[in-house]
């Protein structure tokens, strides 16, 4: 995980959340275990993924907003 002063890279999160997701793809059987241990890996790319795409949203507007004045 990044350090507050390291931007988290969303490219290399959703690749990371890619793997988890084909892990369960190729691993339905999984014992639960297994499966709470991938969910658990998964929950803070989740979180920092949902907060750094709100920040590029917020950005996009602002952006938006300029050239609306102009």
């Amino acid at each position: 995980m990044p350090t507050k002063k390291e931007k988290f890279d969303v490219k290399k999160g959703l690749e990371e959340l890619q793997k988890i997701y084909d892990w369960f793809d190729k691993n339905e059987d999984a014992n639960p275990q297994e499966q709470l241990a991938k969910i658990k890996e998964a929950a803070p790319l989740i979180k920092q993924l949902r907060a750094q795409l709100k920040d590029i949203e917020n950005e996009f507007i602002e952006v938006k907003k300029d050239l609306d004045l102009e």
